[in-house]
């Protein structure tokens, strides 16, 4: 049930984003990368669910090659992301953004009519996810209203309405209040804790993801450098010295 990405390189011209990668994801757990703009993260997260093709190395989905795979086709296979600007829709409710994702699952977008039984579980599930990230008070609300945080929120849940075995988040606390980030944070470890989720996280606030990870992996200049538990990376003298001028340490 892991998520391996081995020896993963992706070439632009001659500027290597990524350079031979290689990263074992474990099951039930809270796997973050860290690294300065431009130390390839975000690349590396296009290239693990389909929206980049790899120059070389590969993707294996619970022992399965996955590399190249289309990110739809790794959604019905348990893989689904999030972005750093909200994929909403904001002109419907919130309980319609995560229908929506429901019937994408179901393979029902394209079904004119659907039967009372799918449209009873469509509205069961949407609740449930709904209150998995706190939102089911505002199901009835514009998506477009919500706070900037609660949007976050939105996003997350769209995401687990595709009912993923992991997700790949990249910085879903990207421009909140100290507020909204630990209650995003919050959501996160719900995840692994109770509904048993894998959680990769690329996110820049290091005192949450100090607190909310098991395992960290730090990328320089598209290779990774170091990767272990919070407490060995916070005192590690390589990751201290290649990024965070001990803030890590504080």
């Amino acid at each position: 049930m892991t998520l391996e990405v081995r020896n993963l390189s992706k070439s632009f011209g001659g500027l290597r984003a990524v350079s031979d990668v290689s990263i074992t994801v474990r099951p039930g757990t809270i796997h973050s990368i860290l690294g300065p703009n431009g130390a390839g993260k975000t690349t590396l997260f296009n290239v693990v669910t389909g929206a980049l093709p790899p120059t070389s190395g590969s993707v294996h989905l619970m022992g399965v090659d996955v590399t190249g795979r289309r990110p739809d086709e790794l959604v019905y296979k348990g893989l689904a992301r999030t972005f750093q600007r909200t994929s909403i829709f904001p002109s419907v409710t919130v309980a319609q953004n995560v229908a929506l994702a429901l019937r994408s699952r179901m393979k029902l977008n394209t079904s004119m009519r659907v039967d009372g039984d799918a449209r009873q579980l469509i509205e069961s599930e949407t609740l449930r996810v709904l209150g998995a990230v706190g939102l089911a008070s505002q199901a009835h609300t514009t998506a477009g209203q919500l706070s900037h945080g609660s949007q976050h929120a939105l996003d997350i849940a769209i995401g687990l309405a595709l009912s993923p075995k992991f997700l790949l988040m990249d910085e879903p606390l990207a421009g909140m209040s100290r507020g909204d980030r630990e209650r995003i944070a919050s959501v996160i470890r719900s995840l692994r804790d109770e509904h048993q989720l894998t959680v990769v996280l690329v996110e820049h606030d290091v005192d949450i993801v100090m607190r909310l990870s098991d395992t960290i992996t730090v990328m320089q200049n598209g290779a990774v450098i170091a990767e272990d538990e919070p407490l060995a990376i916070q005192k590690s003298p390589i990751v201290k010295r290649a990024y965070l001028s001990g803030e890590i340490a504080a």
